[in-house]
């Protein structure tokens, strides 16, 4: 199907999550590379090494990746990316509703930080929501369709929500 809308980008709301990850990154890394330092690759610290190291990596990446979070609308779909890492695309015809909430926080572990979701997380009242968010419960723009829910926070948060009806006609 072809649209005669044109592209538009959203940026997320501010935030200082990517603080949190890479932090935790470098202590990692860190925890890692000393050991390395002080033991080589050998000893009873080999699985810390193995653990820590890769970890404290993958934190750096995502954190490394945050200026690249952003909601594209093309067309009649709309594309949440987290750089390289994340891509999820929404058919604006499968939205069943967009809603601002705030949601609770599950004991199970899942990437989500001060200012920073993203990935599945299960949240109590809702299930799992796929976020791409500078927030992890609060002021969350949750999009369900008839499989997925989607958790997102632009910056412009009514100017997006417009675009979105206005697309799929509502």
């Amino acid at each position: 199907m072809t649209s005669n809308f044109e592209k538009k980008v959203y940026k997320p709301r501010p935030s200082a999550g990517w603080a949190w990850v890479g932090l935790l990154g470098l202590i990692l890394l860190g925890i890692g590379l000393s050991l390395i330092i002080q033991t080589g690759f050998t000893g009873p610290y080999i699985v810390a090494i193995l653990i820590t190291v890769p970890t404290g990596i993958v934190f750096l990446t995502i954190a490394v990746c945050f200026p690249s979070m952003r909601y594209e609308i093309d067309g009649t779909r709309l594309i949440l990316t987290y750089g390289p890492l994340l891509r999820y695309v929404i058919n604006l015809e499968q939205v069943k509703s967009i809603k601002r909430r705030d949601l609770g926080i599950a004991i199970v572990s899942s990437f989500r930080f001060p200012g920073l979701a993203l990935f599945s997380v299960p949240y109590p009242e809702v299930g799992s929501v796929k976020m791409c968010a500078t927030a992890a419960n609060s002021g969350i723009l949750l999009i369900e369709t008839e499989s997925e829910k989607y958790g997102l926070t632009p910056a412009d948060e009514k100017d997006f929500v417009a675009e979105l009806q206005k697309r799929m006609g509502k």
